[in-house]
């Protein structure tokens, strides 16, 4: 018999259950949550001899050549031969991308260790870098593959420089474009200070909004952060990331009320080593951990526990998983939390293992019809995680169709009975129960299992 604990363990802190998952997590589910807090998960075989970095920032120089090429295209300055041969070409660009939102759903769904997934998927959202500014999609999966993935078992500040070194977030904030006015490349005219890339560290990042700083601050990093771009020529060490001595803004600068004198690159890393450790991003982090491993509104002392692991051992992170999964509040309630419509979509594939039944547009069309694709986030802000933003009449319309459509690919193959055993069966209400066992197919029975309120939360 599966517990509330195991239900609680597989989807609040997992991605939804497999196929006897709960039964064979029954037993300790904090034990089988506490042996995924381990490293050697972010190597998955999936991504092995995937190109990296500096292969995502030569498509990229490619992407804006073509873009330019079909501009004149367009004009009529090149024959109706080469203007299909760059629209072709941007299309591959676009179904590169395709590809890597279908991959990596298909590693997350088919993982034997969730809770590291939820947490890459957690970290990629606080650092969010979006196909909303399409000329960086090659870049968007690498990010969270290089960035993220290999730093999520390590300290805060290791994360938050992996993060703010990357081209995909460099220049999705527009930090490439940012040019110190008193620079030697200033004075020849560049466009000057771009704060996008400072505010958001802070804001977002680290801070937090009323974490202590002023506007002043943000102009000040954002003079700090000048020079800080991506290597699009090769010149640097491999990485992507490559600083531009000619456009950084020379002289001293005043950060948090601190003095820093003119040291280079040297500057910006020791401002995110100050946000890092500050309390105010003790607490950003721990209030975020806690809603949205809790409930959208967390307790206060849940919030000041994680905060006080986070400080008390450096912004290392294991600790704080530790100390989330010790709360009694985490355990309380089996249902705090809405799925997102990511987190209703890989439950679903958990639950069927149809991961690699459906092929690469269909999967990525579950996504788009609930409102979230991977990679596209609408703001630096990430996703939401709260169920307001999530929950309506038209929403929940969406979820049964895309509910329905997936019963009609698995109910040949699985018992609703089964099934609903296996994903939900200790937190299942009566009324769920008999409206499974009396529906009129197998179809309809999946269908009103995952439409059901108790699978769409956690």
């Amino acid at each position: 018999m599966s517990s509330i604990e195991a239900f609680i363990a597989a989807n609040r802190f997992g991605l939804g259950a497999k196929k006897s998952e709960l039964s064979n997590i029954s037993a300790d589910p904090a034990g089988w949550l506490h042996a995924q807090l381990n490293a050697r998960y972010a190597n998955v075989s999936a991504y092995d001899g995937l190109p990296g970095t500096m292969a995502a920032l030569e498509e990229l120089k490619g992407y804006r050549e073509n873009k330019k090429m079909l501009k004149k295209a367009q004009a009529g300055d090149v024959d109706a031969e080469g203007a299909a041969e760059i629209k072709s070409m941007l299309k591959q660009q676009g179904k590169g991308y395709l590809k890597d939102v279908a991959r990596r759903t298909r590693v997350i769904a088919q993982s034997d260790a969730p809770f590291f997934e939820r947490l890459v998927q957690f970290w990629s959202n606080h650092f969010t870098v979006s196909s909303t500014k399409p000329f960086q999609m090659a870049l968007l999966a690498d990010f969270e593959r290089e960035a993220i993935r290999p730093n999520i078992m390590g300290d805060f500040l290791t994360l938050l420089r992996a993060s703010t070194h990357h081209p995909a977030m460099l220049m999705y904030l527009d930090n490439q474009r940012s040019i110190g006015p008193n620079s030697p490349g200033g004075r020849m005219g560049g466009k000057g200070l771009n704060e996008n890339l400072a505010r958001e560290i802070m804001e977002l990042h680290t801070l937090g909004v009323g974490g202590g700083y002023t506007q002043s601050d943000v102009t000040e990093f954002a003079k700090i952060l000048t020079g800080w771009s991506l290597d699009a020529d090769g010149r640097g060490d491999g990485s992507g990331f490559f600083f531009r001595r000619m456009v950084h803004e020379p002289g001293q600068k005043k950060l948090l009320g601190e003095i820093y004198q003119e040291d280079g690159v040297n500057e910006g890393e020791k401002a995110l080593a100050t946000f890092a450790y500050h309390p105010s991003t003790a607490k950003f982090i721990a209030t975020k951990l806690a809603r949205h491993f809790i409930a959208d509104d967390p307790p206060e002392s849940a919030v000041n526990q994680l905060a006080v692991a986070f400080t008390r051992n450096n912004g290392k992170l294991i600790p704080v998983y530790k100390t989330l999964l010790s709360l009694p509040e985490t355990w309380a309630e089996p249902l705090a939390k809405v799925k997102t419509p990511n987190d209703y979509v890989v439950s679903m594939l958990r639950a069927s293992g149809a991961a690699d039944d459906v092929d690469d547009i269909k999967l990525v069309g579950a996504f788009k019809l609930l409102g979230q694709v991977p990679f596209s986030a609408p703001s630096p802000a990430g996703w939401s995680d709260k169920a307001k933003d999530w929950v309506g009449a038209e929403a929940l319309l969406q979820r049964i169709d895309l509910a329905r459509k997936i019963a009609r690919g698995i109910y040949t193959k699985i018992s609703p009975d089964d099934l609903l055993e296996q994903t939900i069966g200790p937190v299942a209400s009566g009324e769920t129960r008999f409206a499974v066992s009396r529906a009129g197919s197998k179809e309809e029975a999946i269908t009103i299992l995952f439409a059901s309120p108790e699978f769409q939360r956690r």
